[in-house]
C-alpha cells in the first residue's frame, strides 16, 4: 500500500492485478508507460540479502521448494513479459 500510494502522489495511474501475458500477472500497471510492477517480498522470494538462508523445523522442506518455485514463477513472468514487451 506505502507503494501504491507514493506511486499515486507522482502523479502516475495504474491499475492493479492486471494481466501482461499468458499466465502473468502484475501486481501493478501503468498502462501509460508501459510499466507492468510485481512486488517480489524477500521472504517469500528468496531475496539473497534478506531472506531466510535455510529453513528450520518440520516444514522446511516445503518452504524450501515454495520459495524456489516462487523464484522459478518469477523467471517465467520476467521473461514472458520482455517477450510481451
Amino acid at each position: 500500500m506505502k507503494l501504491r500510494r507514493a506511486v499515486h502522489r507522482l502523479g502516475l495511474r495504474y491499475r492493479l492485478q492486471r494481466r501482461v501475458a499468458p499466465r502473468c500477472t502484475a501486481d501493478f500497471v501503468l498502462p501509460r508507460h508501459r510499466v507492468a510492477v510485481f512486488v517480489d517480498g524477500c521472504f517469500w522470494h528468496g531475496c539473497p540479502v534478506h531472506g531466510v538462508v535455510e529453513f528450520q523445523g518440520p516444514n522446511a522442506k516445503r518452504w524450501s521448494d515454495k520459495t524456489e518455485a516462487n523464484r522459478r514463477r518469477d523467471g517465467r513472468n520476467t521473461q514472458a513479459c520482455k517477450v510481451a514487451g
